[in-house]
């Protein structure tokens, strides 16, 4: 430890409502601050100094708040996914924290900025021969298609499954331009469309530097879905918790994998948490068809809460929940030499 008192500020976004999107968008965003309590909570109870600092709607009260705290005694643990309903303002951010020489938990500024950028990341994946599907980027709701259907349009840089919803598969280039206007008019960003690949959907959760160890690999039960095309997590199914689809899709860990199976998806999950500098801990969700392992997203920052995938896997492995959250703190130290 640097300082005399080791002090644990958890930072994260506090925010009332949307500024884009759709309203019901506002329920992914405020649970940040719910999972912070719990976060507070486990650190508190384990017998750390630990105090929250929000990130409302904009860096003036947290450059304020980081000018009164002490870089050699004072570690962030950071839970803060942007502001002001902007996921990309996560760098803005961790950019304020380094530049107060704060040491901080998870991947640095940049490394947010390169995982937020969906169609930079899937660049990334594909320069260092990582499976992932292929994909084009729509700024107007026209254009030539190169990809074959079926396809799914996402936002660029949203997360939580914001703008996914059932339309968001579409089997034609109608429904294909009805979707990326839906993405640019809502969202104010442009769309990425991506080769909609079926098979199982897994997640493996993983954390440590040096080495990287994974968790056990949880994986989506669609088996009440009978429409392969529907066999997805909208934001309904993560996010309402009256809606068909969040009471009958649910995540079975450890997933039913053979060794081989698991082997070769935990290489790919190992070579992507490097290829795209995550640390300490992250998530990487993967589509399973034929043998072969295609990224579909990136969690440089998952959902820590006691409902959440990572807490699944943690929790699997035979750890309790306060254990997992002062094991990614004690991963980020050690790397910081604290």
């Amino acid at each position: 430890m640097r300082g005399q008192a080791l002090q644990v500020a958890i930072l994260y976004n506090l925010e009332d409502e949307v500024p884009k999107g759709d309203a019901h968008d506002l329920l992914a965003i405020q649970y940040t601050a719910n999972t912070t309590q719990y976060i507070y909570e486990a650190l508190t109870t384990l017998g750390y100094n630990t105090l929250r600092v929000a990130v409302r709607d904009s860096l003036d009260e947290l450059e304020h708040v980081l000018a009164g705290l002490s870089p050699e005694e004072t570690f962030i643990f950071d839970n803060c996914d942007g502001f002001n309903g902007n996921n990309l303002a996560a760098v803005s951010v961790l950019r304020l924290v380094e530049k107060y020489g704060f040491s901080h938990t998870g991947t640095t500024a940049e490394g947010i900025e390169l995982c937020t950028d969906k169609p930079r990341a899937k660049e990334r994946l594909m320069e260092f021969g990582i499976p992932t599907p292929a994909f084009q980027v729509f700024d107007h709701p026209e254009g030539e298609i190169y990809l074959d259907f079926p396809v799914i349009v996402k936002p660029a840089t949203e997360d939580a499954s914001m703008g996914i919803d059932l339309h968001s598969v579409a089997t034609h280039p109608a429904a294909l331009y009805e979707g990326v206007r839906r993405v640019i008019d809502q969202y104010e960003q442009p769309a990425m469309v991506e080769q909609f690949i079926p098979g199982r959907e897994v997640a493996v959760a993983m954390w440590g530097n040096a080495p990287v160890t994974t968790l056990p690999i949880a994986e989506e039960d669609y088996s009440c879905i009978s429409d392969p095309l529907q066999r997805l997590l909208t934001f309904e199914a993560k996010w309402e918790p009256d809606s068909y689809y969040y009471k009958n899709i649910n995540a079975r860990c450890p997933a039913t994998l053979s060794e081989e199976e698991e082997i070769r998806i935990q290489q790919v999950a190992i070579a992507t948490f490097h290829a795209m500098t995550l640390r300490d801990f992250g998530r990487v969700d993967i589509r399973y068809y034929e043998g072969f392992p295609y990224v579909i997203d990136i969690n440089e920052l998952p959902d820590l809460s006691p409902e959440s995938g990572f807490w699944n896997s943690a929790r699997a492995a035979g750890y309790k929940y306060a254990e997992m959250i002062e094991g990614i703190l004690q991963y980020a130290m050690k790397r910081e030499g604290w």
